[in-house]
């Protein structure tokens, strides 16, 4: 076995063992790269530079985005989500359980200034959920989907949607309510 191989796996190594720590602040991750390079007879500044040459960033950087990618699950899958809105459905009395799109674009969220919208044309709702805790997802699931029941009920109008507004008022007052029914048989939606 050649020497570069045996540093290689050391990258390695630290790559596959970064996700499972408890902790990814610097000084767990210096102590796990500590254990590798002795384990590896090397430095650690020498396993931390044939990380960069593998992988292209720094440990800390390496992991952070890992993190960030494993946090953009499909909510949709998620059983809890699933049980929730049906949960909001039956509340609402909703004729039709619209398609709910859960997004991570926040492009989409910083140009509309929204973390949630309805289409009141196709019925469908989108909710921003990058960096959100489930509940504060979950209450702007329910605020939309209380739309989605006031225009069921032709309360909506083209200039009702403002902040403030009679039918923003309700969306936010039902959405806070039925979050704190749904949370007490469901405590594990707070984060």
């Amino acid at each position: 076995m050649r020497a570069t191989e045996l540093f290689e796996s050391a990258a390695s190594e630290l790559a596959k063992k970064l996700p499972s720590l408890e902790k990814h602040d610097y000084n767990t991750i210096d102590k796990l790269m500590r254990k590798i390079a002795s384990k590896h007879r090397i430095t650690g500044k020498a396993l931390h530079d044939l990380f960069v040459k593998e992988y292209h960033k720094t440990p800390d950087t390496w992991i952070k985005g890992k993190l960030d990618e494993g946090d953009q699950k499909d909510l949709n899958q998620d059983p809890v989500v699933q049980k929730f809105i049906k949960f909001a459905a039956h509340t609402l009395k909703l004729e039709k359980t619209p398609k709910i799109e859960f997004s991570y674009d926040t492009d989409e969220a910083q140009e509309g200034h929204h973390t949630g919208r309805h289409n009141p044309q196709t019925g469908e709702v989108w909710v921003y959920c990058d960096k959100r805790n489930l509940v504060d997802i979950l209450r702007t699931v329910f605020h939309e989907l209380v739309h989605v029941r006031q225009g069921e009920l032709g309360m909506i109008k083209p200039s009702d949607s403002y902040p403030g507004s009679p039918i923003e008022a309700e969306a936010d007052m039902m959405a806070g309510k039925y979050m704190k029914v749904f949370g007490k048989a469901h405590p594990e939606i707070f984060q």
